[in-house]
């Protein structure tokens, strides 16, 4: 077993006694709360039934009333024994035959008085003494509750029956704010039994039943039932105290046996699976797993856990086989688009190296395509010795597509230009050859111009492209040319041509709509006009400067933003037959 499985099972058998150990607090106060309401319930009951037949008892008794007040005035005539003669002298008492009142008491001998009281005493107090040692109380007693903070006794029973040590007229100092019993039967609002727990400060405490005993509905006395407390918690302590160890005893078992169930049904399932994970990080084999889930046989969540990840082993494997084969198709794709870059880079004409050594004209050019490959191209070319060909075009869409529709529009402007014509009579016949075959309904936009190198004369047509920039000596211009609709769109359309003098150091600026339709961050675009300012910020400057402001300057107000379409521009710059001044 390793160190994190002990680990777990300690925290688990932590948890689990420290909730057994919860719920055996609770339920061991529950228990006791319910014993001692029982047992009181139960006592109660039984205190009920004494103290009323005790009170009854007294209330039995001839001429209770005054018999009362006899006792408390004459205590030292009924703690001694009456003499033969005084039982002689008072004998005549039981002869009487109407009923003793108190009227009737009154008349009496004294010795009559003597005997009668001495009688009725030793009667009741035999059966207080006989209630207490039957019943196993600690005391019952008939008490005069009339004085405020003190309680005269009458009759105490004793649970030594042979002795019978009343203690007649006995005072008991009490403070009677502690006894709430006593306080209502006092102010004659009592229940035919009161109850109350009294502590004696330094002393035990006491469980105490009273029945007032009223004459005449004034309470002239009470009988209360004593029993100690204090005793009798310490008895259902102890007995609580063996059900709580039985308690911690078969909590100590439960959680032995729980953490047994859960180490094999929870713990080792839980580090098989642990370790078939594992396993397949360092080895990546799905048949190990499997191997390894297979002897989880628990029919529950951690079966139907390692089940899952028996599946998810051999769906990584299958996406993993998945992915190296993508990859290597994607690694073929990657190749081939970088061969179809090259190529297409190469397919654009090398301008330093055509034009090496031409002192007429200036000319600079860059493509800068969105993806790997692009649908934009520009064409430089010498239709005779005199006539340069310039083209621009811009084809829709982007990729692959783009690029093949672009080679295709590329050859035919430039197979057809080389057969002569004006520009207009070049681009109406690529657009017919262009519509016969387009199935993908693609286009493209193309500006085309022939210069006339010996006279500076440039021969135009526009084909739905942007507008050219001119620069005569006062900054670059935005030059609106006449517009045709673009290549593809639509078979017999017609194209006008237009012409341009253009003399010395006058420069013209060609591009496609990736310059103006370059976005920032705010989607904001850069626009015609920047493209302008940007070449008036060194108007005079090369043409390859000029490409690259016009760059820098698009760079900039992108400010990260992805390139979203091909970028192209051209730029020529015309110094005439003498050439550009040293």
């Amino acid at each position: 077993m390793t160190r994190k499985r002990k680990r777990l099972l300690i925290q688990v058998g932590v948890i689990t006694l420290v909730f057994f150990m919860l719920i055996v607090a609770v339920l061991g106060t529950v228990i006791y709360v319910g014993s001692t309401a029982m047992y009181l319930n139960a006592k109660n009951e039984m205190i009920d039934r004494d103290l009323i037949r005790n009170r009854d008892s007294v209330l039995d008794l001839s001429a209770v009333s005054v018999l009362l007040d006899y006792w408390r005035e004459h205590p030292e005539n009924i703690r001694r024994e009456i003499t033969k003669e005084e039982r002689e002298a008072g004998a005549n008492v039981y002869a009487i035959e109407e009923e003793i009142t108190d009227e009737v008491f009154d008349k009496l001998s004294d010795a009559e008085k003597l005997v009668l009281a001495s009688d009725s005493y030793l009667i009741t107090a035999a059966g207080f003494d006989y209630e207490s040692y039957e019943f196993n109380y600690d005391g019952i007693y008939l008490v005069d509750i009339s004085e405020e903070n003190c309680g005269y006794i009458y009759i105490r029973g004793d649970k030594d029956f042979v002795e019978r040590s009343y203690s007649l007229g006995d005072r008991l100092d009490f403070d009677i704010s502690r006894h709430h019993a006593v306080q209502k039967m006092r102010s004659g609002n009592y229940k035919q039994t009161e109850y109350e727990i009294v502590d004696d400060p330094g002393s035990d405490s006491y469980y105490i039943g009273y029945a007032p005993v009223a004459v005449n509905g004034e309470v002239k006395c009470a009988v209360c039932i004593i029993y100690d407390w204090t005793r009798f918690k310490k008895g259902l302590f102890e007995n609580l105290t063996v059900m709580a160890v039985i308690g911690i005893g078969i909590m100590l078992a439960a959680v032995a046996l729980l953490m047994h169930f859960l180490n094999i049904t929870a713990i080792r399932p839980l580090m098989t699976i642990q370790r078939g994970v594992r396993g397949y990080i360092a080895d990546k084999d799905s048949g190990k797993v499997e191997e390894r889930m297979s002897g989880i046989t628990s029919n529950n969540e951690f079966g139907d856990l390692a089940d899952d990840i028996s599946q998810l082993a051999r769906e990584i494997d299958r996406y993993t086989d998945e992915n190296i084969q993508l990859a290597e198709e994607r690694q073929k794709v990657t190749a081939e688009l970088d061969l179809a870059t090259r190529i297409q880079r190469g397919s654009l004409p090398d301008v330093s190296e055509l034009f090496a050594g031409r002192k007429e004209f200036d000319i600079s050019a860059s493509m800068t395509p969105a993806k790997e490959i692009g649908g934009d191209f520009y064409d430089l070319f010498y239709i005779d010795s005199d006539h340069l060909a310039v083209v621009i075009a811009d084809v829709s869409g982007k990729g692959i597509p783009a690029s093949l529709f672009m080679m295709s529009a590329m050859i035919l402007i430039s197979d057809r230009a080389l057969m002569g014509g004006t520009p207009s009579e070049i681009l109406e016949f690529v657009n017919t050859r262009i519509c016969e075959r387009n199935k993908l309904e693609l286009f493209v936009t193309v500006w085309f111009g022939i210069l006339e190198i010996s006279t500076g004369r440039l021969s135009c047509a526009n084909a739905g492209h942007e507008y050219p920039m001119l620069n005569r000596g006062k900054g670059f211009e935005l030059y609106k040319d006449k517009h045709g609709f673009v290549l593809g769109g639509m078979a017999g359309m017609t194209f006008k041509s237009y012409e341009m003098q253009l003399r010395k150091g006058d420069c013209i600026f060609v591009y496609t709509d990736g310059v103006p339709e370059a976005t920032n961050p705010d989607n904001e675009l850069f626009g015609t006009q920047r493209a302008v300012d940007a070449l008036n910020m060194a108007p005079d400057a090369s043409t390859d400067d000029l490409i690259k402001n016009v760059a820098g300057a698009v760079s900039d107000f992108a400010h990260g933003s992805p390139q979203a379409d091909d970028m192209t521009m051209v730029c020529i710059k015309y110094y005439g037959k003498d050439g550009k001044e040293e």
